[in-house]
């Protein structure tokens, strides 16, 4: 009788008393060292276990201990993996990062936008469109002969007529305009980081962006 004939018909009392019932994979260590002295035990005299067998059961207990201390000692090197990246984040808090996006809510206390996009090329003007939620355009800016590399661009939150906007969330497109073609450009915006956390779930440390909501360490782009 080898060790999973024992696992099997040990099933039957367990279910009758409502005991959860053990997978061959679920088992530990101290399992594997009850089940094979049960066989031991209920072993024919006349024809004992054969030494092969014996010998392929214990490197099966040796599998599976190898396997759970692997898991474990992952486990501890993933904990201390996220705790450092949570210490690491948390030093971003109060500094502005720049994260690719094409919208940022403002409000009262921050109703500055400053933005950059990367000229890959040169370019014979630059205009840039700031649209409020029902897609008005608010504020236009406009660059001319810009050469390659960043162009830095900004607005104070106030609309054409001078006005402060109100709070919401604003809309940034960008275009290049070169010999008479236009080119759509991706815009990014610069924001402090406002706070730090990490998810229940298992993954990295989110950042909590002003203006831009949740970024993972991933979307920053530059810090400054």
């Amino acid at each position: 009788m080898d060790i999973q004939s024992l696992l099997n018909t040990s099933k039957a009392p367990e279910a009758a008393g409502g005991t959860r019932k053990k997978d061959l994979s679920e088992l530990n260590q101290e399992d594997f060292m009850t089940l094979m002295l049960q066989q031991l035990k209920a072993q024919d005299p006349f024809k004992p276990t054969d030494n092969t067998q014996f010998i392929a059961q214990m490197a099966q207990l040796s599998t599976v201990t190898g396997i759970s201390e692997m898991k474990n000692s992952l486990t501890d090197m993933i904990d201390t993996l996220r705790g450092s990246q949570m210490l690491s984040a948390s030093s971003l808090v109060g500094r502005e990062v720049l994260v690719d996006s094409d919208s940022l809510t403002i409000d009262a206390s921050s109703p500055d936008l400053v933005g950059e996009i990367n000229l890959e090329k040169g370019a014979d003007s630059v205009n840039i469109e700031i649209r409020n939620a029902a897609g008005v355009v608010v504020k236009r800016l406009s660059a001319e002969d810009q050469m390659a590399g960043p162009l830095v661009f900004a607005w104070d939150g106030k609309d054409e007529g001078g006005a402060q906007v109100a709070a919401g969330t604003y809309t940034i497109t960008a275009t290049a305009t070169r010999n008479g073609q236009s080119e759509a450009l991706t815009t990014s915006l610069r924001a402090p980081v406002t706070g730090v956390s990490l998810p229940a779930d298992g993954s990295g440390a989110k950042l909590q962006v002003q203006g831009l909501g949740t970024l993972g360490l991933n979307d920053i782009k530059e810090v400054g």
